[in-house]
């Protein structure tokens, strides 16, 4: 994906550069209105499919078996950590309530 916002941000570089408007003109110079007219939709259909096949390829990513098993496994990790975590916190605050704070860590364990 990089490269394509390279070649967009070279793009407005040319937006704003007096030869490219200069060189647009003199290919379009004598031309009518409807072919520089179809011939920037031509470009900008080709703008908004070059945006599209990379769209393509993220889907393709994430419906291949590899993808959606990172994402998958992403998740579940995610809910397994957080609910861990608030295990180990209700566990510490029985403790505390039990052998006070830190009872946990003592050794041997108090009966």
């Amino acid at each position: 994906m990089g490269w394509h916002i390279q070649r967009y941000i070279a793009k407005a570089g040319r937006a704003v550069n007096p030869l490219v408007w200069r060189r647009a003109w003199k290919e379009n110079e004598g031309k009518q209105l409807g072919d520089v007219g179809r011939k920037l939709a031509h470009e900008l259909n080709n703008e908004f499919a070059q945006i599209g096949r990379v769209s393509q390829y993220r889907y393709w990513w994430w419906a291949n078996p590899l993808g959606a098993g990172l994402v998958c496994y992403g998740v579940y990790k995610f809910w397994y950590m957080s609910y861990m975590a608030h295990k180990q916190r209700t566990v510490a605050q029985v403790v505390a309530g039990a052998y006070g704070q830190g009872g946990q860590w003592l050794n041997p364990v108090p009966k």
